[in-house]
């Protein structure tokens, strides 16, 4: 309960920070933190975390000393996932550092616990690296691809309605020819008719 407690405090307090940071003195008689309390609440967070990681090793329980590499890996990720990436590099940097200054003993410990913990800060570490990649487009970024979503979209149904257009005057054009080539050939058909016609009237007065 305390470790959630703390999650949500930490949290909250760089949350209100990006947000507070522009307020004027008018505004510090608010419910809001300065940058200062942030800072207490990171500082306090990050120094229990380490002190957590600090007593595992000393005790030398390998499974309470991944469990916490854990929580301090998900402390981070939960800072990313919140766009706080600057508070989340302070808390990888704490983390690697005491792991590359405690690595022969924690490796001592289990190097199961060890190979962990450097997997995690080396994924941690390319997360952060790649983080601009990863994070959300900028409002103008985002306005300029509704726009050119739009005018694909025009531009699709524009093309669809042409070539519609163009289907259906070729169907157009296709059946008046095939009507014309119907009357054509009903003509030939009734000119052969009265032309055989004519003929076996003239056979029957000649008598053939």
């Amino acid at each position: 309960m305390k470790k959630l407690s703390v999650i949500v405090s930490v949290a909250l307090a760089t949350t209100f920070c990006a947000c507070t940071n522009s307020s004027t003195s008018a505004n510090s008689d608010q419910d809001t933190m300065t940058t200062a309390e942030v800072d207490a609440i990171v500082d306090e967070d990050l120094s229990q975390l380490l002190d957590e990681i600090a007593g595992d090793v000393e005790a030398q329980d390998a499974d309470a000393l991944q469990s916490s590499i854990e929580a301090f890996k998900a402390r981070i990720q939960a800072l990313i996932n919140a766009g706080n990436d600057a508070v989340a590099q302070k808390y990888l940097e704490s983390l690697q550092g005491f792991l590359v200054t405690n690595k022969e003993q924690v490796a001592a410990i289990s190097t199961t616990v060890a190979e962990s913990a450097e997997t995690t800060v080396e994924n941690l570490v390319q997360k952060m690296a790649n983080l601009p990649l990863d994070v959300a487009k900028t409002a103008q970024d985002a306005a300029e691809d509704v726009a050119n979503a739009a005018v694909n979209k025009a531009n699709e149904t524009v093309n669809a309605a042409k070539t519609e257009a163009e289907t259906k005057a070729k169907e157009a054009v296709e059946a008046q020819k095939q009507k014309a080539n119907d009357a054509i050939d009903a003509q030939q058909q009734k000119a052969n008719d009265a032309i055989n016609k004519a003929a076996d009237d003239v056979k029957k007065q000649l008598g053939l």
